[in-house]
């Protein structure tokens, strides 16, 4: 399963509302500047505990954030 940004763009546009560059957002959330860069620019996706920091840091709950992808491409029965 990957997790991904919901809108990459109207991230951008609430970090800047939330008074955040993308690296003090990245600092202040103890994650690296490239590899934040690269969840925003859906190059690398994040893992829950990533994910979770960000919503959090934000004060926002998860599902405003992101969304979770099934990447199975067969199930087993």
């Amino acid at each position: 399963m990957k997790i991904h940004l919901k809108n990459p763009n109207e991230f951008k546009k609430l970090l800047l509302q939330k008074g955040y560059s993308q690296r003090s957002f990245a600092e202040s959330s103890e994650i690296s500047p490239p590899y934040f860069n690269q969840i925003i620019n859906e190059e690398r996706f994040p893992s829950g505990k990533v994910a979770k920091r960000i919503a959090d840091q934000l004060e926002m709950n998860f599902e405003d954030i992101f969304f979770i992808e099934d990447a199975c491409k067969s199930y087993q029965n």
